[in-house]
């Protein structure tokens, strides 16, 4: 369709001329009222409390805002650094844990290597400089808050496992005594041998009792040996408890547990007798510990209930 075009008659020239350009400017002028009209609608708009609801907020409003939420972030940072005094107490708690369980302490130093803090984004440019140091202040506590965390759970697992390590290292020690019978505490080292009248090294303790006088596992382990030794021990029994620890039991009348048979500490394994080079019903009980014989005495517990640790023996079936 062909644009319709504008005229004026013009005086000068007594006659009608084009008006070129009327519909830019009449557009530029359109355009500017717009702007006038809206600039004017939202400052009365937000002189009277935004009535109708632009979202837009007074000089004061966004001061007293900001105020807010700084003081918000302040407080918030208050309490992540009281959390710190309470890590510190953990920390202790923490170490005398790692005593009980055999670990080494952790030192402070390796602790602040550990949970070091970490290099912070920075808003500088777009926002005021307090609030950039109290966004990088929280910043910089909850990483720092993470880590500790983070390693205090690892040291309690570490813990944890240790203490289920030991769980199982000190049922299979050899701790407690064989049989009920009288010893010597002097028993175990060089001494008076009565068969052939001189200095000999006994390498174990001897246990007075009657024949057939039960024998029971010191420790949990699996049945190494039994029967006739073919030399002075006669007929002998060896447990095998793990982690470097073996028993021995020897001058026996009787064994009850089989090679190979998996035993708990308490389990009878034997009747005492007076097998083998005696001079007398005896047990003689050795502890052998990474292949170095050992002073069973220190491992002995006097006080050991015999039919309880069987009582409950028989209960864990």
């Amino acid at each position: 369709m062909k644009r319709k075009k504008l005229f004026f008659y013009s005086n000068e020239r007594v006659s009608y001329v084009e008006a070129k350009g009327y519909r830019l400017r009449m557009t530029a002028v359109v355009t500017f009222l717009t702007i006038v009209a809206l600039f004017v609608t939202g400052f009365v708009n937000n002189s009277y409390g935004d009535f109708l609801g632009l979202g837009f907020k007074t000089t004061n409003e966004l001061t007293t805002e900001n105020a807010i939420l700084k003081q918000q972030v302040r407080e918030m940072n208050e309490r992540m650094n009281n959390y710190f005094s309470s890590i510190s107490s953990l920390a202790q708690s923490d170490n005398q844990l790692r005593s009980i369980v055999n670990l080494p302490k952790i030192d402070l130093e390796t602790r602040q290597l550990g949970t070091g803090g970490t290099a912070v984004e920075s808003f500088g440019g777009l926002l005021s400089k307090d609030a950039d140091e109290l966004i990088g202040t929280s910043k910089q506590l909850l990483n720092k808050l993470d880590k500790e965390v983070e390693f205090q759970r690892s040291s309690y697992e570490q813990i944890y496992n240790q203490y289920e390590h030991n769980k199982v290292v000190f049922a299979s020690m050899p701790a407690i005594k064989p049989m009920i019978g009288t010893y010597s505490y002097h028993g175990f080292g060089l001494r008076n041998d009565p068969l052939i009248g001189s200095l000999k090294r006994h390498e174990g303790v001897d246990i007075h009792g009657d024949v057939g006088t039960p024998i029971y596992a010191t420790g949990d382990g699996e049945v190494e040996f039994t029967g006739p030794t073919g030399s002075g021990y006669g007929i002998a029994l060896m447990v095998n408890h793990g982690y470097g620890y073996k028993s021995w039991y020897a001058h026996l009348s009787k064994c009850v547990a089989r090679s190979g048979q998996k035993i708990k500490r308490g389990a009878l394994i034997a009747y005492s007798g007076n097998t083998g080079r005696s001079t007398g019903p005896h047990l003689h009980y050795e502890v052998i510990r990474n292949s170095e014989k050992q002073n069973p005495v220190e491992y002995f517990v006097d006080d050991i209930d015999y039919e309880k640790i069987r009582a409950q023996l028989v209960d864990n079936k």
